[in-house]
């Protein structure tokens, strides 16, 4: 099984590729025009589309997405058997951000999950999967 601290070291490089090149081209275009709100052009939102269809083909073809296989860990199902792309982007991580938008609270139950012998956060025991590291 993967460590804690890899999973956790994972998820922040992941996030840090979806948000950052788009932060930044919004600082670019708050420099470039000053009167306008940065973040309400839709071009900023091209670079976060990118790393989306970029993680997508990592873990279609790895089981890993960036920040996973940079770590050295990977997704699968329970049984070992590489998971599916829509059982991670589903299971893993839509239906998850779905529930943080309507409960708040259910950020922090799903990661406090993985404290339990088995490092499986809520969200993998949805979607029937496990993060381990690669062989």
């Amino acid at each position: 099984m993967a460590t804690r601290r890899a999973r956790l070291a994972a998820s922040l490089i992941d996030g840090a590729a979806l948000v950052l090149p788009s932060l930044f081209l919004g600082v670019l275009r708050c420099l470039a025009v000053p009167d306008e709100a940065a973040m309400k052009a839709p071009a900023v939102y091209i670079p976060a589309l990118l790393a989306l269809l970029v993680q997508a083909s990592l873990i279609r073809g790895t089981g890993a997405s960036l920040g996973k296989g940079l770590l050295g860990i990977r997704v699968v199902r329970r049984d070992g058997l590489p998971a599916e792309v829509w059982r991670i982007a589903l299971l893993r991580n839509a239906l998850p951000i779905a529930l943080c938008s309507y409960c708040g609270w259910f950020g922090l139950v799903d990661a406090l999950f993985i404290v339990g012998a088995d490092r499986r956060c809520l969200h993998d025991w949805v979607a029937g999967t496990r993060v381990v590291k690669t062989p």
